[in-house]
């Protein structure tokens, strides 16, 4: 019998800094006889369930196979100054899920987190983790961190794939292509407004199909909104779609690192941002909107137009269609990142040393990334949720709406542990006209495009100093900061003042430093691959 343990997750810590965040929040109660863990994670569109322990539930059943149950705290913003504040305050949770290259640095150079193969073959010398983990993953992060310190979610590129083989040839798309940043469109609006995808390829189309919106919103009950961007999440996936779209990448001409937003295109990914806000197509104030409330927004089906994280939102893709990338009148090739020999994961997962039941702590992480565990979170209950087909998982429809309302539901609600690969070597192939398939070509259109040209992502990681990633910090605080000033300037005059405050403002912080300091490990790393390439030859 497990010892039922009251931990209280940073309760009186994210109270006393106003900086609650959602999910169970650590609250004590008497449910039975188990071991509670804390988990906080910096994504904060993210909405976890509460951990239920009855049997009847998704988490009731893993409380029940592993003894264990989560407390999980999201604070719904300034995560990555939380995270440096509970480093100051010795006050961690038992895991802490992080997605901020600054933020995992300043994490491994704390030394309050376990090295994984130190934890495991403690606590747990059997574990999954150990016997499968792609040895490629590891030795990049042991590049990038000086150790194998996290668990990294959606792996999809490199040894992965030999691990786990993909169950269909339908799926290499989305391995060779699949970005979450992408422009979507509600078919039913276009075929409201005569509009065809085909006709918003370039940025004047696009322009050009806004303001048909607006003119065609005149006697509507619920008039039309032009575009929605990504709302207070706008940086990851709305910002970096414009940029890419653009031309923006982290190189310039002479083949050197340079931080994409100081480069020429980005001024003119900028402009035309605020050229849409300029005509009313956006409203400022939409620009602070929660995940939520776009997702409600959208639910009301006047959104004519979506920038940003395609895969977040909560809607059946088979009613929108994606123009793949805008292209912009300078002839200027859009451009997309892809990790060509290993990810690092997007989530990675760190376990605390401060941890009061290390050994409940591996048995329950060694469940959720187990086949068993895997397959009950993941997929939910089989003859409910889903059925076996031929040895491999077919979503009933049922199951495809409680994915949607994972936050409720629990299936599929468990994002630091999922594994890309792993899904796709045991989903049945999907159908012409499926969800699915839509998602596919929702997420594929930018990088399949002929224009649209790719760089390897995989050369961009890299490991930064502490004085280095102080930088970063800083850098990265004064872009969240300024850009916004630039994107809603209210004319064209106050645009380039703004801009220019921006460029300014950054060479001041250090940011040219810091890319000379990036482009040392860059070069390092295109070395490195042309060695591969001719050990290889």
């Amino acid at each position: 019998m497990r010892k039922f343990s009251r931990i209280v997750v940073l309760c009186l810590f994210l109270a006393a800094a106003g900086l609650w965040g959602c999910g169970n929040k650590g609250e004590e109660r008497e449910l039975g006889e188990y071991t509670r863990i804390s988990l906080f994670c910096d994504v904060d569109f993210w909405t976890p369930p509460e951990w239920e322990t009855r049997e009847d539930t998704i988490t009731g059943k893993i409380t029940k196979e592993t003894g264990v149950a989560l407390d999980t705290t999201v604070p719904p913003q300034d995560a990555d100054n939380q995270v440096r504040l509970m480093l100051a305050n010795d006050n961690l949770t038992d895991l802490v899920c992080v997605t901020n290259e600054t933020t995992i640095s300043q994490i491994v150079s704390s030394g309050k987190f376990w090295n994984l193969e130190e934890f495991f073959q403690k606590y747990l010398p059997d574990a999954q983790i150990l016997k499968n983990f792609p040895n490629d993953v590891k030795q990049r992060q042991v590049k990038r961190d000086g150790g194998w310190y996290s668990y990294p979610s959606h792996l999809a590129v490199g040894e992965v794939t030999e691990i786990w083989k993909a169950s269909s040839e339908c799926y290499e798309d989305m391995v060779k292509y699949a970005c979450n940043s992408g422009i979507i469109w509600k078919k039913e609006l276009l075929e409201e407004l005569g509009l065809e995808v085909e006709e918003l390829r370039t940025e004047e189309q696009v322009l050009a199909a806004f303001e048909k919106a607006v003119q065609g919103s005149e006697g509507r009950k619920n008039p039309i909104i032009p575009i929605m961007l990504d709302g207070q999440n706008y940086w990851d996936h709305s910002l970096a779609f414009f940029l890419g779209t653009f031309g923006a990448e982290p190189v310039d001409a002479k083949g050197n690192y340079i931080d994409p937003i100081l480069q020429p295109e980005a001024k003119e990914a900028l402009a035309y941002l605020n050229q849409i806000v300029q005509k009313g197509y956006f409203q400022p104030e939409r620009l602070a909107l929660s995940n939520a409330q776009i997702r409600q927004m959208i639910a009301g089906g006047n959104v004519l137009c979506f920038v940003g994280n395609t895969a977040n939102l909560d809607v059946d893709t088979r009613d929108w269609v994606s123009s793949g990338p805008i292209l912009p009148s300078s002839g200027k090739h859009p451009v997309y990142g892809r990790e060509e020999q290993v990810s690092l994961g997007w989530i990675n997962t760190f376990i605390s040393k401060s941890c009061e039941h290390p050994q409940e702590l591996a048995e329950w992480m060694d469940y959720m990334i187990s086949p068993k565990g895997r397959f009950l979170w993941k997929f939910g209950e089989e003859g409910v949720h889903y059925e076996m087909e031929d040895g491999l998982v077919k979503m009933t429809e049922e199951g495809k709406r409680a994915k949607r309302d994972y936050g409720n539901t629990g299936v599929d609600a468990w994002w630091m542990f999922h594994n890309t690969a792993w899904e796709r070597s045991v989903l049945a192939p999907y159908e012409e006209g499926s969800t699915e398939a839509a998602d596919t070509q929702l997420r594929v259109a930018y990088g399949k495009a002929k224009e649209s040209r790719k760089y390897n992502k995989s050369l961009l990681q890299m490991s930064l100093g502490e004085g280095d990633q102080g930088l970063e910090a800083e850098v990265q605080s004064y872009k969240e900061k300024q850009l916004p000033k630039v994107i809603l300037a209210e004319d064209d005059e106050r645009f380039e003042q703004e801009y220019q405050i921006l460029m300014d403002g950054l060479k001041s912080c250090g940011i040219e430093e810091l890319d000379a300091e990036k482009n040392k490990q860059y070069q390092k790393n295109c070395q490195e691959q042309k060695d591969r390439i001719a050990k290889v030859n």
